[in-house]
């Protein structure tokens, strides 16, 4: 057997712990020193910045038969968004992998019509959807109104003229009583505003697509709401930060989760239909009047959109987006 390991061209090679030459993609055994056992990290990485894959080591010393290596190419999907959004940081595109991956095992990446990520840190980066990263329209990538800070953190409005236009029309993108919104605030701002929105406000708001983690000290959802709040389902709130999710399986079953977990209930028989227009974040769009209402300014960084979610998918929904933002260092 030789003295040394090689493992070819490396573009970053970390030792857990430890930072080691770059420039040297062989170990010897015999003359290097270590303390074992040890794992390697290695991430492929092309010219132009873009993670191609990662691969990772763990060898101990003491029984060089005990080899064991692990290797995985980046997901395709994850891949587009990257490229796309010029994501160019090796933790924020393992992140996005991991999140995709975690979705598709999941069985929810066919559920989603647009996930917003919220990675990159800026408005150009901010916009792309995760499931279709094309910028059109039709592609539901994010149109930003009025103030807006980026950062790595999020995207922060103003709270009182910021919004962003998904182009997503829940009446020709969604089935009637099958759909969910998700959000994940970092921070707080009091007790305003919608975290996603479409009304229409002829003939009193009768048609409604809207969702709050915190409005008059209320979790708020609105899905076909008909007037009599059969399509409407509350419960007390005393912060709009962290992952909330509301969704509606059938026209007897809506329900509101925080963090995975069922929080509120309305099994009532809903029987109105959806209003025609495009759902807006951290504002409503209220199409009766053409104008934007129920500003908020609390931080977003991960919104979802798409058919409806059971118990076990907004649980394991809950997990995935929380270990996306724990591994962006952002987690609530």
């Amino acid at each position: 057997m030789s003295n040394s390991i090689n493992w070819g061209k490396i573009y970053e090679s970390t030792w857990w712990g430890d930072q080691i030459n770059t420039a040297d993609s062989t170990y010897d055994y015999a003359t290097d020193t270590f303390n074992a056992p040890f794992e390697l990290e290695q991430r492929v990485v092309s010219e132009n910045g873009f993670l191609e894959s990662s691969f990772c080591m763990s060898l101990n010393i003491s029984n060089l038969s005990q080899i064991s290596v692990e290797t995985s190419n980046i997901d395709s999907d994850a891949q587009a968004f990257i490229t796309a959004a010029a994501i160019t940081d090796p933790t924020q595109q393992l992140a996005i992998d991991n999140l995709v991956k975690g979705l598709k095992a999941d069985s929810i990446w066919t559920k989603m019509k647009a996930i917003y990520p919220f990675v990159g840190g800026t408005a150009s980066t901010h916009k792309w959807n995760l499931k279709d990263p094309r910028d059109l329209d039709a592609a539901f990538r994010l149109v930003f109104n009025g103030g807006w800070t980026h950062s790595s953190t999020g995207a922060t409005p103003n709270g009182t003229n910021a919004y962003a236009d998904t182009k997503l029309n829940p009446t020709t993108q969604l089935t009637n009583y099958n759909a969910h919104s998700s959000v994940y605030n970092r921070t707080v701002d009091g007790d305003n505003g919608w975290d996603i929105g479409l009304s229409n406000s002829i003939g009193g708001y009768v048609n409604e697509f809207l969702f709050t983690a915190r409005q008059t000290q209320t979790i708020s959802g609105f899905y076909d709401y008909n007037g009599v709040l059969n399509g409407s389902v509350h419960v007390a709130s005393s912060t709009s930060i962290g992952f909330f999710n509301n969704s509606v399986i059938s026209n007897t079953s809506q329900k509101i989760y925080k963090a995975g977990i069922q929080i509120a209930v309305n099994a009532n028989t809903n029987t109105s239909t959806p209003p025609n227009g495009n759902v807006f974040i951290s504002a409503v769009n209220d199409i009766g009047t053409s104008t934007a209402i129920g500003f908020n300014s609390r931080q977003k960084s991960f919104v979802s959109i798409g058919d409806g979610l059971t118990d076990t998918e907004a649980a394991n929904l809950y997990t995935r987006v929380q270990a996306y933002q724990t591994e962006l260092s952002r987690q609530v």
